[in-house]
């Protein structure tokens, strides 16, 4: 399935998980996976959905966030009565997992065990077109995450052990596909 070795790959993980509003996770991990595939694989395309957004969305980040607070007071949401600023917010997320979809590679990373529906959505997209899913994660027993990846690692130490066995030898995942 990687011969030729990977020209690209989608960062899929946690980003606001089971959080309301403002409460975001931990974004540390991004950079870090980012840097493990440059290390190996230098001229790949690394796809960072979460720069992707903020920077699509510049302009109306504060209108997003006052939109999105609201829909807590909202106790029905019908999609066309959206604010424009959540409409757009939602046009990106479609975009970008699609995007997860035309990637050689999604790594997905849903740490201390914390489901996320975003990461569910983009491995599903890339699962179902064919293209290779790891998942660093404990959450061997998830349904979603056993379902739709090829490889799941405990720690993103073990992730970059795996793309080293991938610079050797690029058919170390057949059989997996």
């Amino acid at each position: 399935m990687l011969s030729p070795p990977p020209r690209s790959f989608f960062l899929a993980g946690v980003m606001q998980g089971a959080r309301g509003g403002r409460d975001l996770a931990d974004q540390s991990y991004r950079p870090m996976i980012a840097k493990a595939i440059r290390q190996h694989f230098p001229n790949a395309v690394v796809h960072d959905p979460a720069e992707r957004m903020w920077d699509n969305l510049q302009t109306s980040r504060e209108r997003i966030r006052e939109a999105h607070a609201a829909l807590r007071r909202t106790p029905t949401v019908a999609r066309s009565d959206l604010d424009p600023a959540l409409m757009e917010l939602t046009r990106i997320f479609h975009r970008q997992t699609a995007l997860a979809g035309t990637c050689d590679v999604c790594v997905v990373f849903l740490p201390d065990n914390e489901p996320s529906m975003g990461t569910a959505a983009e491995m599903l997209t890339a699962y179902n077109a064919g293209r290779l899913v790891v998942a660093i994660t404990g959450m061997r027993q998830n349904l979603a995450v056993l379902a739709c990846s090829h490889l799941i690692v405990d720690s993103i130490e073990k992730f970059e052990d795996w793309l080293s066995t991938l610079e050797v030898s690029p058919t170390t995942m057949e059989g997996m596909t």
